[in-house]
């Protein structure tokens, strides 16, 4: 086994030689110099995690380490851009089946103030899945899921109060489907 710490302004290389059966044999990226990289000496016995394929720690004495190629928090970040852009896609759905089907209306009166608003939801819903993804880091994709779906009438309550008419001479014209 080899350590390489290679750890310069313009290039970071944390990895790690292992020499054994097929499965664990090759270089590891570490991503970090440590807890455990930086005490490694070449001819260390090491325990290798393996998960599908993915090298996901060493461990040595007790110590462990995980490594780059562990897929934690893969499955929040995909599940966070699928719930944005499922708000982007069910936007740009309902927005261009109301423009086709309202387009004569709309070319002589201007577009209806009402997509600004479903604009700004979706929009806001998009920016949901930020601390949704953080509550799924700590208690799963199903959790992350529910509160994004929670905070979604937030959003919906949060914008609609902004847009409604006020009392004053600048205020909002009504929210009406023109």
């Amino acid at each position: 086994m080899s350590t390489v710490i290679k750890d310069e302004v313009t290039y970071e290389e944390f990895s790690v030689r292992l020499r054994g059966p097929r499965e664990v044999s090759g270089d590891v990226d570490m991503g970090a110099p440590g807890p455990l990289l930086g005490d490694l000496r070449p001819g260390d016995v090491v325990t290798v995690t393996l998960w599908q394929d993915y090298a996901v720690a060493v461990t040595k004495d007790g110590r462990s380490q995980e490594t780059a190629d562990t897929p934690l928090g893969e499955p929040q970040l995909v599940t966070a851009v699928g719930s944005a852009l499922l708000s982007v896609g069910a936007f740009t759905a309902y927005a261009g089946g109301r423009v086709v089907t309202g387009a004569r209306r709309y070319g002589q009166r201007g577009l209806p103030r009402l997509l600004v608003v479903h604009g700004k939801v979706a929009f806001g819903a998009m920016l949901c899945a930020v601390p949704a993804m953080i509550v799924g880091d700590l208690a799963g994709v199903p959790l992350q899921a529910v509160v994004w779906l929670a905070l979604l009438p937030v959003v919906w309550w949060f914008v609609r109060r902004r847009e409604i008419r006020g009392r004053g001479r600048h205020a909002a014209p009504a929210l009406q489907d023109r």
